[in-house]
């Protein structure tokens, strides 16, 4: 037998296949009990437990695969029928999910929240479940079949679901961009998400302030043009304004423009292999007639392509204005941080220009110590003078020893008297270089010291 449950909604066409069933669903003892009214918790809490919990997530799956939240006992009925048996224990799980908050009456998820979404819940989830008081509720899921028929909405399924369209937004970069609910769902409609879910899903986000959502201009046209604007997650939806929703319609006109360009292009082929057919079949007249019709499609092309190549160039300047906006801000930024810092630092145009003033004249300062320091002392003693005594002194010298200068030297007679010559010289040498060294400690300059050491030479 093949285990198959056929769910026919207002809407959509369910199936289940063997896949989607646990595998307590194919023990016939087991599921026996499953099926059956719930005993006293008291009687055996484990067995209880254990069906509320089974229960509880075939409900949760079951949402889940069909794609949608809304759910009702008489739905579950004929999606759970197992061999001709319905599960007559839905209205204690019911009762115990809406008093977990898992589940919530579909009027009052649909209730259009006054306050911030954590008012709205703490009144749809605590107080009037309170109100109702589970007696009453279990009245009305007991009750007659009308009374089973009425929806209820899994809030862990919604909740699942808004955070998988918070994660292909992001991946579609679909963030503060205004798309309208349709192309929405086309967009996710392989995400498993029905067209019913999305709009548990939207009434969810509006609570939560997650989504802006607005009725189209043309709304009265189309009832179903309605544009969204989501939240980066973890921030508050802002509403729509006016350049945002400019820049929709002008994105709504250019591919509007290029879904009839091409259309035209495709009717201009179409006229062409008309009028080659008439022209092959011999029918001037009428090949005439829809080359006329070509030429005319092609002006009316041209016009469109000059209407979208300004739409274009207006999308453009848009999102350049946008760009130079962005631009701009940034530079005020950075305008007032430096500014800050400039206050917060004490700096000032007077106290730069007063610390470059003291830091040259601490430069100059310093430049005249250096040159103050390199300077080598004038000398009052005339060098020349000083030249022409110390020859003069030789030259007395000489005489008083009879010392022949060295360049009138001729070959001696005799080696003694040769030698002895020597000797004196050599003595007379070493008192030039004691007058020499003399002379260099008191500070001779250089150029002196080359010229005495020339005429020591000399000599």
């Amino acid at each position: 037998m093949s285990r198959k449950s056929v769910v026919q909604s207002s809407q959509s066409l369910y199936v289940l296949d063997d896949a989607f069933y646990p595998d307590a669903w194919r023990d016939d003892l087991r599921m026996g009990v499953y099926l059956a009214e719930f005993r006293v918790r008291s009687v055996n809490p484990e067995n209880y437990d254990s069906k509320m919990k089974f229960w509880k997530e075939m409900i949760h799956n079951y949402c889940l695969h069909k794609g949608s939240g809304a759910v009702s006992i008489v739905e579950l009925k004929r999606v759970f029928r197992r061999k001709g048996t319905s599960p007559y224990c839905l209205s204690t799980v019911f009762e115990d999910m809406v008093r977990e908050g898992k589940l919530v009456a579909g009027d009052c998820f649909w209730k259009t929240p006054k306050e911030s979404w954590s008012g709205w819940a703490v009144d749809v989830l605590m107080k009037r479940p309170l109100q109702w008081g589970f007696s009453a509720m279990k009245e009305k899921l007991v009750g007659s079949a009308q009374d089973e028929s009425l929806e209820f909405i899994c809030t862990g399924v919604v909740e699942e679901q808004c955070n998988l369209l918070d994660k292909l937004l992001k991946e579609q970069h679909k963030h503060n961009v205004l798309i309208s609910k349709n192309d929405l769902h086309q967009s996710i409609n392989s995400s498993g998400i029905s067209s019913e879910g999305l709009d548990l899903i939207l009434q969810r986000m509006v609570c939560q302030q997650r989504v802006f959502v607005e009725q189209h201009p043309n709304g009265e046209i189309d009832k179903k043009k309605v544009i969204l604007k989501f939240a980066v997650p973890g921030t508050k939806a802002l509403p729509i304004t006016d350049i945002e929703r400019s820049i929709y319609n002008l994105e709504q006109t250019e591919r509007d423009l290029l879904r009839m360009i091409d259309k035209i292009e495709q009717e201009i082929s179409d006229a062409l292999s008309v009028v080659k057919d008439n022209i092959r079949e011999g029918k001037k007249q009428l090949a005439k007639s829809n080359l006329k019709k070509k030429h005319l499609l092609e002006k009316n092309m041209e016009k469109k392509l000059n209407v979208l190549e300004n739409v274009q160039t207006m999308l453009s300047r848009i999102h350049d204005s946008q760009s130079d906006q962005n631009v701009i801000e940034a530079y005020k930024l950075g305008s007032n941080a430096l500014k800050n810092a400039f206050a917060s630092s004490g700096i000032t145009l007077d106290s730069v220009d007063d610390t470059l003033a003291e830091m040259k004249e601490i430069m100059d300062q310093q430049d005249e110590m250096q040159a103050m320091i390199s300077t080598v002392p004038n000398s009052d003693i005339d060098e020349l003078e000083l030249e022409k005594e110390l020859s003069d002194l030789i030259d007395l010298k000489l005489a008083e020893s009879n010392i022949i200068p060295p360049h009138g030297l001729t070959q001696p007679s005799t080696v003694p008297a040769a030698q002895a010559t020597l000797a004196q010289l050599n003595d007379f040498d070493k008192e030039i270089e004691k007058r020499l060294a003399a002379l260099r400690t008191e500070s001779t300059p250089p150029s002196s010291n080359l010229s005495v050491d020339a005429n020591v030479s000399s000599i």
